[in-house]
């Protein structure tokens, strides 16, 4: 006996396919978000590795500014004194920083009484032909804060570069900008004693590069091994890139200096504390820039106590669904030269006018502050 024999219909087929494709739709589209979520994490991690790196290389060299000539340094140059930490400040872009120190990992006691151009030394074999040194002279006469501290030590410096040497002396260039014929910047200062000392010296400048549109809008990190002391003639090397702004803020010490300080009982800041005041706008420069020596405006008892420093980068490519739409808020709208992130505004992405704020792009930032250890003297 035969069997009825009975297969699917095309209307049955075409309704599976129907259901099929959607099932296969919604597992492509699951995927799909689940691959761009993934892609947008490893990316804002990578944001987070960059700031992280950043971050710990500029905190090291605040960390340590100020040490071995922490009311400056003079450099033949310009024959003005430098402070040990140095702003540019800018309303409209990211702020540039430096910092200088000595290196304590390589010194030599001065045995001369007399500058030169060759100092003698007890051992100059942790120096080499080229290397940039610093001589800083102590004077531990200064009275402290009141009756009963201890005296603070000021420090007469010069940076100076090694041009010679032999096993006991270090003889310097005399050619500009790292020496003159007869190193007047070093020569007015106080003779080499029994308290002066070469080190290195260390020279940090970190800055991001907006000198072209094309430059801005990949965002290099940019470092400098001579501070931005040469100005035009510097050297900037790239760190990292996706970098969109560098924010600072001062905190001073200012009980002993006379204008252009508050007068004592002006809070500038939000805080009541009349000689311990932060700084986040053009007074910055005002404050860290170089002077001539004798137009210092610091007193010795006085200094920078902390800096505040924020960096902003962003992801090197577009982000679906998840890009930021504004810059961070790296301004207080009611104190914004005086607050302690700085005075950028918030700006809305794409920006029309800054190639670096680019949109469809994930934005992160870190915000640290740093105590100045070795130049905070009037805490």
């Amino acid at each position: 006996m035969k069997r009825d024999q009975r297969g699917f219909t095309l209307i049955e087929l075409m309704v599976a396919l129907v259901v099929s494709s959607l099932l296969v739709g919604m597992i492509l589209a699951i995927f799909s978000r689940m691959s761009i979520a993934y892609r947008g994490q490893q990316q804002i991690a990578g944001v987070q590795q960059v700031l992280a790196a950043a971050r710990a290389t500029i905190e090291f060299d605040a960390k340590q500014a100020g040490f071995g000539l922490p009311q400056g340094f003079v450099f033949a140059g310009d024959l003005k004194l430098h402070p040990a930490v140095s702003i540019t400040n800018s309303s409209t872009g990211p702020d540039q920083i430096a910092f200088f120190y000595a290196d304590s990992s390589a010194q030599a006691l001065v045995t001369s009484t007399a500058w030169g151009t060759t100092l003698n030394v007890d051992d100059a074999s942790s120096f080499a032909i080229g290397d940039l040194v610093v001589v800083s002279t102590a004077d531990l006469s200064l009275s402290g804060l009141g009756p009963n501290d201890g005296n603070i030590a000021k420090y007469a410096a010069c940076a100076l570069k090694v041009a010679n040497k032999t096993s006991t002396s270090l003889s310097f260039t005399t050619v500009p900008p790292w020496g003159t014929p007869s190193e007047s910047h070093c020569t007015a200062l106080p003779n080499p004693s029994a308290t002066s000392l070469v080190y290195k010296f260390v020279a940090r400048g970190y800055r991001i590069d907006t000198t072209s549109a094309a430059q801005a809008a990949i965002g290099p990190l940019q470092l400098s091994t001579n501070g931005g002391l040469l100005g035009a003639g510097d050297t900037w090397n790239p760190l990292a890139f996706g970098f969109t702004d560098i924010q600072t803020s001062l905190q001073i010490f200012h009980q002993f200096s006379p204008a252009p300080w508050p007068a004592p009982g002006d809070t500038p800041d939000p805080d009541t504390d009349a000689v311990r005041d932060w700084y986040s706008g053009a007074l910055q420069d005002t404050l860290t820039q170089p002077v001539l020596p004798a137009a210092n405006t610091l007193d010795p008892k006085d200094g920078l106590l902390q800096i505040s420093i924020s960096l902003v980068a962003r992801t090197d490519r577009d982000v679906e669904g998840i890009a930021t739409s504004l810059t961070p808020q790296l301004i207080d709208p009611l104190a914004p030269a005086n607050n302690l992130l700085g005075d950028h505004a918030q700006v809305t992405l794409p920006s029309a006018t800054d190639p670096a704020l680019q949109g469809s792009r994930i934005y992160r930032y870190t915000t640290f502050q740093v105590d100045f250890r070795n130049l905070g003297v009037g805490r």
